[in-house]
């Protein structure tokens, strides 16, 4: 038993020195072109001319007062139209002034298509603390030839919400769920399209 232990012992210590060891192979890679790290490498240089947001209105949604409504779309942050016009405008918002921090090389049509936007209900987020789970497929344009640059792409933001105490707090300043989410999202939006 103890020769087994020590040949087990043995072995594993060759198979862990094995995946560790640096001999500065690298697959298809020559000395005058080393691979550049992932800090190197180009990204996405847009200048965003238009954004396109699509809410299907084929997405659920549900003004249950419960903890965790099962639906599509949950958001309690603004009054008047339909929750997907509302959702419409918020994301066509934050998506316009998010883009206005990008000056880069190639114009593009941004084109967000929701597939869910799950907030918190009245009940949540006076009484807990959750999150903002936010869902879509991002599809990237060239706005002169109309070729797909990038896409489509499915990105999932989840937003942290306040304490209670804080959205109270934030309540009483002003600062309402839509203004807080919008701010998200804003620089969320645009960094999306830098990356």
């Amino acid at each position: 038993m103890r020769l087994l232990k020590t040949v087990f012992a043995t072995a594993l210590v060759f198979f862990v020195a094995g995946c560790v060891s640096d001999n500065g192979v690298t697959r298809n890679a020559t000395l005058e072109a080393p691979l550049p790290s992932v800090g190197e490498q180009a990204l996405p240089s847009y200048t965003v001319r238009n954004v396109q947001i699509i809410v299907p209105e084929t997405l659920s949604v549900s003004e249950a007062n419960s903890i965790k409504p099962v639906a599509d779309i949950v958001w309690r942050g603004d009054i008047g139209g339909t929750r997907h016009e509302q959702l419409r405008v918020l994301f066509e918002e934050a998506a316009r002034d998010g883009a206005e921090r990008l000056r880069g090389q190639v114009p593009v049509v941004a084109e967000m298509t929701l597939t869910r936007f799950h907030g918190l209900t009245q009940r949540t987020r006076y009484s807990f603390q959750g999150d903002y789970d936010i869902n879509f497929v991002l599809v990237v344009r060239n706005a002169n030839t109309g070729d797909v640059i990038e896409g489509p792409r499915n990105v999932r933001l989840v937003l942290d919400s306040p304490h209670p105490d804080d959205v109270l707090a934030m309540d009483a300043r002003g600062y309402s769920e839509r203004m807080f989410v919008k701010d998200y999202l804003v620089g969320a939006l645009a960094q999306v399209l830098t990356h």
